[in-house]
């Protein structure tokens, strides 16, 4: 049966209540610059499958969906290929015929990666991505693998190749491709449909509407291939659908409901990534320039060396001790240093001298908070695990893993302090949800601050629609309601009828008592003036308390504090979560109002943002000319609190197309309806505004779209900050735009102390390896210094080939993985991912590996050096004690071990022998 409607919109909705295939539209006009999502032509092509395989009963579409032309019937069989093992597969060329786009690693669907024998394929209908491996052109084994870790999961008997996109042939020539579309079929074609058509006249009337705003947005040239090539015309839709019946369905009651489904996953931001031309910190030496990543080969065999040049000099540095050198973060106008003159000493001794003052303060804080006694909160497990079955989503593994770590808290003999960071819509506040609840149900009541009126508002309606349904009591208190009506919160509040009380910083004043508060919970806590922080400062000697921020915060920072404050850490993204298709452009009319029809077409909704109050209602009235048939509010934080509230809520409720406001709706409008955002005179905004301006949209499954737009001339500080925001738009580039504008805030809100002068002095990760040890030296009596092994002279080759790793980012990066491992087991399973990754390790990278082994062993063993000169092996040691194998002579003055008449090439196999005998 298929079903067609109107609009979109309500195709997307009925397929979701009716639990149908659901078959898209393209979700860009005809020859936009940006292609039609994934999401969309997994789809189509997945609904075309099934019907060609007898799989599903209910198709549901869209009227102009159901009139585009899509691959015939026989081209998807032609084109649709099973494989098995020992069965040929095939070559780039076909993959890219089929509309794969080649990738180093496949990360999203419709993706393929070529290392060696080793080929990476994500077909449509899959969940996770497939890894063949081939035996020359023969497949020996088929595996899923996993996006994050891009290590194998299980192995598979068989897997089907489908085209990732509809268009596919056999040609790249664009006339080719014109005409093969030409001939293709439509989606009448799969199959013997029984054809309902809802509300035939409006069906027809939106086809036309849409034709008309297609043929505005297009040249004559371009609406005439639109028109010949892309789908039936109006006369042909007619006649298919002839044999259609006209069924009335009541589409206003219908609530779109968003499916559980798998994750998409994005891979864990490497902060130490490094280009040529950054400026690098070595631990010894200080701030240089990274030149390159240079092979050198000499009578022992060949090497990779990282090239930094300094003032007057430059310094090779093996790959091996690329654990010693860490990517610059902070002044953009640093100074290289010179090698020989001391200064980079200097500096290091007193940022470590600063630090070490003020990690003694926050010991202090932490060993008081130690001190105080929790309440215990061990709450009730039947109510609990029913209110967290309300949560419409899958959980994140991030998600669960803060929400246990929350519960935990709780459930302690010590008060909680923990900290919440997660990207936009990353899923905090079903972290903070939880916690609420467990609160309430143990007896206690709860208090959520947040910065301003409307994320109070949102927060709820979103706290009050989980909640209520288990009886508990939500308020809320802000500028928004009236004295009556807060004098009697505040009473009901005292006498402990109200369970969760959410409001701005009103809730810190002096009449506002609670009957017995077990938790508070802060949004956005550096948005807060002094005072109130100061107030949070006493709050947390006493009450649990969880911090919320959308600060990034990086992983190092992360794993630094662990232990001095209790922090939970959101980097994985929500179901179907894509990239924001971003645009900088200078403002033209009929841009705004194709991106606008554009939206409200696919059932979406507008976020224009001006942010000069004193004209706003001028641009309202504008964007009211430009596009008659939207329906537009406006909203500022200088309106009546009332109106304010009407224009928020009529936009929540899906009863308005486009909201004209100023930046008020920066934090804390969560509409996942609002995939596009339209920001005038976007070069008076700094890079984090920017930022958050543009995590309002994207929180859905549809691809979003924001536009960056400006009128005058831009200054080369603005024409960067705009540059930046439009490179970086995944899941996910928070930290990389925070680390570029070097707004580090979260550090000073963090500690509690600002650090900006420490950072710019040796860069933020060379800062937080410091925190770290001096960290750890405070609070579990660890030696500040660092164990360390010179390996020298040892004949062979150690390096990763190019032809192994062909790119030179995932080269280093594997490199610096290698120097980071801890124990021999970490450097066999990373020598495992390799094997599974890349493929048969070759002799270099199995010398490199057990090259990183010995040193490991000889770290225990607290060897200081090892090194091989001609045909002697030199083992130093602080004394005597060590006990070698074999005719070691140990020499008392030099405090070294020998061993004579070593062959070279004996070498390395007798340091094996020594150190990884076992």
């Amino acid at each position: 049966m298929l079903l067609i409607v109107p609009t979109e919109k309500e195709a997307s909705q009925i397929a979701s209540t009716l639990n149908a295939r659901y078959f898209p539209g393209p979700d860009v006009f005809p020859f936009e610059e940006v292609p039609v999502s994934f999401f969309v032509r997994k789809g189509r092509i997945e609904t075309l499958w099934s019907l060609l395989n007898k799989e599903c009963k209910l198709v549901v579409t869209s009227v102009h969906s159901a009139s585009r032309y899509t691959m015939s019937v026989e081209s998807l069989k032609s084109l649709s290929m099973r494989f098995k093992r020992n069965e040929r597969f095939v070559d780039a060329d076909w993959l890219q015929r089929l509309g794969y786009e080649r990738a180093y690693l496949v990360r999203s669907g419709g993706e393929f990666a070529i290392r060696g024998d080793i080929i990476d394929v994500f077909p449509p209908v899959y969940e996770r991505p497939v890894r063949i491996e081939l035996f020359g052109n023969s497949i020996e084994d088929i595996r899923s693998f996993d996006v994050i870790s891009q290590t194998s999961v299980e192995k598979l008997e068989e897997f089907v190749l489908l085209p990732a996109r509809e268009y596919a042939c056999e040609s790249h020539d664009y006339d080719t491709i014109v005409g093969k579309a030409g001939s293709n079929g439509t989606i009448f074609d799969y199959a013997d449909f029984e054809i309902l058509l809802v509300d035939a006249d409006r069906c027809f009337e939106e086809f036309a509407k849409l034709e008309r705003q297609i043929r505005e947005f297009l040249s004559d040239e371009q609406y005439e291939e639109y028109r010949k090539y892309s789908r039936l015309n109006l006369a042909e839709l007619q006649r298919r659908l002839q044999v259609a019946k006209e069924v009335q369905l009541d589409l206003q009651g219908l609530e779109y409901s968003e499916k559980k489904g798998s994750l998409l996953q994005v891979p864990i931001i490497d902060e130490e990534e490094l280009n040529v031309g950054d400026f690098v910190v070595h631990e010894n030496y200080g701030v240089g320039v990274f030149e390159a990543v240079k092979p050198v080969t000499n009578a022992l065999g060949t090497k990779e060396y990282i090239v930094i040049r300094y003032e007057d000099a430059t310094i090779y540095v093996p790959v091996e001790r690329l654990d010693k050198i860490h990517k610059y973060i902070g002044d953009p106008d640093v100074k290289i240093d010179r090698l020989h003159g001391g200064t980079w000493k200097r500096r290091l001794d007193k940022v470590k001298e600063d630090l070490r003052r003020k990690i003694a303060e926050l010991v202090d804080i932490y060993m008081r908070r130690q001190e105080a006694k929790g309440l215990g909160l061990v709450g009730d497990f039947d109510l609990e695990r029913r209110f967290a079955e309300t949560f419409p989503y899958v959980e994140t593994h991030d998600q669960s893993v803060a929400i246990q770590d929350v519960l935990e808290d709780l459930a302690s003999d010590r008060p909680m302090d923990r900290l919440l960071c997660g990207d936009a819509g990353y899923g905090k506040t079903e972290v903070a949800l939880r916690a609420a609840f467990r609160c309430v149900v143990s007896g206690k009541q709860v208090a959520l601050l947040v910065p301003t009126t409307v994320l109070a508002k949102q927060h709820y309606r979103i706290f009050k629609q989980r909640m209520e349904p288990f009886g508990v009591s939500v308020a809320l208190l802000d500028r928004s309601v009236p004295k009556s009506e807060r004098n009697k919160i505040v009473e009901d509040l005292r006498a402990g009828k109200i369970d969760v009380l959410i409001g701005t910083s009103a809730l810190l004043s002096d009449n506002v008592k609670f009957s017995d508060l077990g938790l508070v919970i802060i949004d956005e806590e550096q948005n807060f003036g002094v005072e109130q922080k100061e107030s949070f400062k006493k709050i947390r000697l006493n009450v649990n308390v969880l911090s919320m921020s959308a600060t990034p915060i990086p992983r190092t920072l992360h794993m630094a504090m662990n232990g001095m404050r209790d922090m939970s850490v959101l980097t994985t993204p929500p179901l179907g979560r894509l990239p924001v298709v971003t645009y900088v452009a200078r403002y033209d009319d009929r841009l705004v109002r194709g991106a606008i029809l554009r939206e409200i077409n696919r059932g979406g909704q507008v976020i224009y943002v001006h942010n000069r109050v004193e004209d706003l209602r001028e641009v309202y009235e504008k964007i009211c000319r430009l596009v008659p048939e939207a329906r537009i509010v406006m909203a500022h934080g200088q309106m009546p609190t009332r109106k304010l509230m009407e224009a928020v809520r009529s936009f929540y409720e899906r009863n308005s197309d486009v909201i004209v406001c100023t930046s008020i709706m920066q934090n804390g409008i969560d509409v996942p309806s609002a995939n596009t955002i339209i920001v005038d005179d976007a070069h008076r905004y700094g890079l984090a505004q920017l930022y958050q301006l543009r995590g309002r949209v994207g929180r859905s499954d549809k691809r979003a779209f924001a536009y960056f737009l400006f009128d005058s001339e831009l200054n080369l500080s603005a024409l960067k900050r705009l540059q930046v925001i439009r490179e970086f738009s995944g899941p996910g580039s928070g930290l990389k735009i925070a680390l570029k504008d070097m707004e580090i805030r979260g550090i000073g809100t963090i500690f509690g102390f600002e650090q900006h002068g420490n950072v710019n002095a040796v860069g933020l990760n060379m800062y937080l390896q410091i925190l770290n040890e001096e960290l750890k030296h405070t609070m579990h009596a660890e030696p500040l210094e660092r164990v360390d092994v010179e390996i020298e002279g040892v004949p062979g080759s150690f390096y990763i080939p190019e032809d192994f790793i062909e790119n030179e980012m995932e080269r280093l990066r594997t490199y610096r993985r290698m120097a980071s491992c801890e124990s021999l087991k970490s450097l066999d399973e990373l020598k495992a991912e390799l094997r599974d990754r890349f493929g048969e390790l070759p002799e270099q990278v199995e010398q490199l590996i057990d090259l990183f082994k010995i040193r490991l062993v000889a770290i225990q063993k607290k060897i200081k050096k090892i090194a091989f000169d001609e045909t002697t092996l030199k083992v130093y040691t602080e004394n005597g004690s060590l006990k070698l194998p074999g005719k070691f002579i140990y020499n008392e003055k030099e405090k070294v071990y020998l061993l004579y008449n070593v062959p070279a090439e004996r070498c390395l196999l007798l340091l094996k022998k020594i150190f990884l005998r076992d």
